[in-house]
């Protein structure tokens, strides 16, 4: 069976929701396509490839075309979909046991250089690339190195309270500064998301509990998106992005307890649909054009 065939063809089917749903730019199209096709191979790099996870693999990728395209969280730029992809296609690589640890830094550089929320991904891809079992080349210790200082550069941008790094924080999160607290973001959070993907999402990070690089990764993301949302004011794309992810692990977890392959299908499209529902008929209810202000709302 070549179930990998799901990956692209949910990044086909991620771009033809977004049209459906009025998104008419072919980059922000093409963009989407890319984000759902690397949600949807990350998915399968963390829970396997079984029937189960190929209902979580499915349904991250449609979740988050359907959460992002409603008007309470206001849509996602090309930058904000590339970014997603980008993070997606470092998870997947990290998740490899016999690929070259070098391949995951390249989009590990474009999601941080992207979006924020993502730049812990250099340090991690740079910490697998030097504990590597096999031959490296002498400069590979730098590029941890460089994912640190690029993490603390981060992190000053986006607590600071005027000048150069202010400007740099506005421009990194695409987004002038409006701090809230923890609370108060994940309240806004579960509320755009609704209840019940926001409980499903929690239970989802029981599978990155697995001290893995890829799981460590999602973890680290988690945090910086976590981070930058409190600096924003709101769950921007990113956020959004990985709860998606964590929420289809969730489903291929719940739906992987039945022993059945058939039984393990159907449970995890019951799930699916129950999540699916409501976010896609309230994108349906309002589709329109989602214009974009900036990269990270």
């Amino acid at each position: 069976m070549r179930s990998w065939l799901v990956i692209p063809a949910m990044g086909v089917v991620s771009a033809a929701a977004a049209a459906g749903l009025g998104e008419r730019a072919p980059i922000e199209l093409v963009a989407c396509g890319v984000a759902g096709a690397s949600i949807t191979a990350a998915v399968r790099a963390l829970i396997g490839d079984s029937s189960a996870s190929l209902a979580g693999a499915i349904l991250a990728p449609l979740l988050l075309v359907a959460l992002l395209f409603d008007p309470a969280i206001g849509g996602a730029s090309a930058r904000a979909w590339i970014a997603i992809a980008a993070m997606g296609w470092t998870v997947v690589e990290l998740a490899r046991p016999t690929t070259s640890p070098l391949v995951a830094v390249l989009p590990a550089t474009v999601a941080a250089v992207l979006d924020p929320s993502f730049v812990m991904l250099i340090a991690i891809a740079g910490v697998r690339l030097v504990t590597a079992p096999w031959e490296r080349p002498r400069w590979a210790i730098a590029i941890p190195i460089m994912g640190v200082l690029c993490a603390v550069l981060a992190l000053i941008a986006c607590v600071a309270q005027g000048g150069a790094f202010r400007a740099l924080g506005d421009q990194w999160t695409g987004h002038a500064a409006e701090t809230i607290g923890l609370a108060r973001l994940i309240a806004h959070g579960a509320q755009a998301m609704g209840p019940v993907i926001a409980v499903a999402a929690l239970a989802g990070l029981a599978v990155l509990a697995r001290p893995r690089h890829a799981e460590v990764a999602v973890a680290a993301c988690i945090a910086g998106a976590l981070f930058v949302g409190m600096r924003s004011g709101g769950a921007g794309p990113s956020l959004i992005a990985l709860a998606s992810l964590t929420t289809g692990l969730a489903v291929g977890r719940f739906a992987g307890a039945i022993r059945l392959g058939a039984g393990q299908a159907l449970a995890g499209a019951t799930a699916g649909a129950l999540l699916l529902v409501p976010p896609a008929w309230t994108a349906i209810e309002h589709r329109a054009p989602v214009q974009v202000a900036d990269a990270s709302r």
